[in-house]
């Protein structure tokens, strides 16, 4: 199944490529082309092209956080109410770039916001979450705060 995107068609051999790299994305084209039975050229070509296009949009690795000393993982719900265009503004950019928070989500219905924050540890999960809440106070409706306690399955995208 070929899908168009911007100039570039995206079919089967594409979604094999791109499955293997989100494996490992350090993965050699010599590797890549050995397993797919195709050109070495063709998959550089291929990469090139998905780069280009946007369809990768970047290599990257995924750290073990707990061996790197965030030992809690925590997310945390936000409804916000009452504000300016100031105030949002000034919010998304705050957790926007915030060190610790590691993810973002803007929901529809009850939550306006889920935040994903990493912390050394459980003192320092609640500091970054009343730092929000204090600097915020006046937009913040309503939080809730919830921890993971077990990964079960993570994956950065779809079966392809």
């Amino acid at each position: 199944m070929k899908k168009n995107v911007g100039n570039y068609e995206i079919d089967n051999t594409d979604r094999k490529i791109i499955k293997l790299l989100l494996e490992n994305s350090r993965l050699p084209t010599t590797e890549i082309a050995k397993k797919l039975r195709i050109s070495h050229d063709s998959v550089n070509y291929r990469i090139k092209n998905m780069v280009r296009t946007k369809i990768i949009k970047q290599f990257t690795i995924i750290p073990d956080q707990s061996r790197l000393g965030y030992k809690v993982l925590g997310d945390v719900a936000i409804s916000l109410w009452n504000m300016s265009e100031e105030d949002f503004n000034e919010f998304t950019k705050f957790i926007k770039f915030h060190p610790f928070i590691v993810s973002v989500w803007n929901f529809s219905g009850k939550w306006d916001y889920f935040i994903e924050i990493y912390a050394r540890d459980l003192q320092h999960f609640n500091e970054i979450v009343n730092e929000i809440k204090i600097k915020f106070s006046k937009i913040i409706k309503d939080t809730e705060t919830l921890f993971v306690t077990k990964e079960l399955k993570f994956r950065l995208f779809p079966e392809l």
